[in-house]
């Protein structure tokens, strides 16, 4: 009996450890997820929570729970070895993998178009023909928060029709179409929601903004303005301060403003 708690004490132990390890992995991509992929509003529209729950499944269970399984301080240094390198070879390979298939579908551009801001994934601009630096015009990284400009000519408006016709593409998703938000402000402010607007015809979602704001001491409810924005799993707020940049947002059906 002391024997086997003993061992299990051990294999605690290395479950521990491992456990750790894999922490760490998991905060990494906590932050890319969160903090570079899908901010605030866009991690429930578009699905980061999809891949994050993928990963914490890898990391936090089936790597740990492995390694308690195969530990044994009694076997031959050269299969324990053997066995954790197998094991760490297919977590870190999960991990790569599970990673690099959630920055594929990550938000590269918030796009606003007929008063709707659309939460555009990098795989929808795979079979557009974009130059490096256009992305670089519409600022420092991604997600780009970008105006969908009119057709200026004939010919943008029949690669318009094109797109849609053989991609099924929107002209929200077209990044010839964008321009920096800056561009069109403050017209563009002009279809957002006030606060002192949503108390008088949207109350739940009003209220909502204002418990927002409330968290949000350093921010001047009388220069915010909300916006509806749609991604692929459904719809949020997002929030713009007086200059047109982005200061967060939070869960809701925020009707488009008429």
């Amino acid at each position: 009996m002391s024997w086997n708690r003993k061992l299990l004490l051990t294999k605690i132990k290395a479950l521990g450890a491992h456990l750790g390890i894999s922490v760490v992995l998991v905060g990494i991509a906590v932050w890319l997820i969160l903090f570079r992929w899908f901010p605030t509003p866009l991690f429930t529209t578009d699905g980061g929570g999809v891949g994050l729950k993928l990963l914490l499944l890898v990391d936090l269970v089936l790597g740990p729970l492995l390694t308690f399984v195969v530990f044994n301080p009694l076997k031959a240094r050269r299969l324990m070895v053997l066995d954790l390198a197998v094991i760490a070879m297919l977590q870190l390979s999960a991990y790569g993998a599970g990673l690099w298939s959630i920055y594929t579908v990550r938000v590269q551009a918030v796009a606003l178009h007929e008063g709707v801001f659309h939460a555009v994934t990098a795989k929808e601009y795979q079979d557009q023909t974009i130059e490096p630096d256009s992305w670089q015009a519409l600022g420092p990284r991604a997600p780009h928060l970008v105006n969908v400009r009119a057709p200026l000519d004939g010919d943008e408006a029949m690669g318009v029709t094109a797109f849609g016709f053989t991609a099924g593409l929107e002209p929200y998703q077209l990044q010839f179409l964008y321009q920096p938000l800056a561009a069109a402000w403050p017209a563009a402010r002009q279809q957002g929601w006030p606060l002192t607007e949503l108390q008088a015809s949207q109350p739940a979602i009003a209220a909502r903004a204002a418990a927002w704001l409330g968290r949000h001491a350093d921010l001047k409810p009388e220069t915010i303005r909300f916006y509806r924005v749609e991604g692929f799993y459904g719809s949020a707020v997002l929030a713009l301060d007086e200059t047109g940049a982005s200061v967060g947002g939070f869960d809701g059906d925020l009707a488009k403003r008429p």
